[in-house]
């Protein structure tokens, strides 16, 4: 069977589904099946595959079909530039979060040209101290200590499955020395509270755990519940940071969290009431989507 009969038989069935652009989906299922960049495969339709590669390519178009995330199915994805394995135990980056990524590498002063020149900045010189707090497959970690000189990281988690992931990561991108991985369950123990850090930074379950309006179906049956819901309307992460943030928050430190949709207000709020002055940055469809953090000056 060749390339251009296959990819128009995965489109009608990724059609089917419903997938979002399922033409370039196939393409993208067929390009990681048989190993060959999408180039090779529009340049050679007509070319035949073997019996075998049809087999494989079809199974696991059935697979995206029913909604299985094409990361999950690949077991890898991108952000910031940088390739991070995935699987099921993770929640699947976000190029949502690489807001919250850029935004931590300005804190550490890092230019980045989409930032608000007016975000707070980190104060110490030398090696900052950073802590990623619900680090799922390290993408926060990982890529501060790829694109950071002099960054200490410590990742935290409460699931050890997470981890192997992260670590994975950290050394598939060549900064394993530069982070220390910790399961923790960071709602009620307190072993990390001894350090102080320069930098806190997280992308916490947020969604409230009795809406799940709005959230699409694959999301839902696929991504890890414990990355993607949490208690008290959503908000417990935030409240418990803000709380212990004057025992682990250094000196001219800064945080900055990922909230959802309209939650912005109401985190702010929550740093607001333990004596900290705080600004929000919007992601490129205008949702305020990060809130930044420190002790007033």
């Amino acid at each position: 069977m060749t390339i251009s009969r296959l990819l128009n038989e995965a489109t009608t069935r990724l059609k089917q589904a419903q997938i979002e652009d399922p033409a370039l989906e196939a393409g993208l299922i067929l390009s990681w099946a048989i190993k060959k960049p999408r180039a090779f495969i529009y340049a050679h339709s007509d070319m035949g595959l073997n019996p075998s590669d049809v087999r494989r390519f079809m199974e696991l178009v059935e697979r995206r079909s029913l909604g299985e995330p094409f990361q999950y199915i690949t077991g890898e994805c991108e952000f910031m530039s940088l390739k991070f394995k995935v699987n099921p135990n993770v929640l699947i980056p976000r190029s949502d979060t690489e807001l919250l990524a850029e935004a931590a590498l300005f804190s550490l002063s890092c230019p980045q040209p989409f930032i608000d020149p007016g975000l707070f900045q980190v104060s110490r010189q030398g090696i900052r101290r950073v802590l990623d707090i619900g680090t799922g497959s390290g993408c926060l970690a990982v890529s501060i200590a790829h694109y950071a000189r002099d960054v200490s990281v410590d990742a935290l988690d409460i699931s050890e499955e997470v981890l192997k992931i992260a670590r994975q990561n950290a050394e598939l991108n060549g900064v394993s020395g530069s982070i220390r991985f910790m399961q923790t369950d960071f709602l009620t123990d307190s072993g990390f509270t001894d350090s102080r850090y320069d930098l806190i930074i997280s992308n916490p379950p947020y969604i409230p755990r009795d809406d799940k309006t709005g959230l699409m179906p694959q999301v839902e049956k696929y991504e890890p519940e414990q990355a993607l819901f949490a208690d008290d309307g959503g908000l417990c992460f935030y409240k418990r940071l803000a709380c212990i943030s004057p025992k682990i928050l250094a000196e001219g430190g800064v945080i900055l969290v990922e909230c959802g949709f309209n939650q912005s207000v109401s985190v702010e709020g929550i740093f607001r009431a333990h004596s900290m002055e705080t600004m929000v940055l919007k992601d490129l469809a205008g949702i305020e989507r990060v809130v930044a953090a420190r002790v007033r000056v």
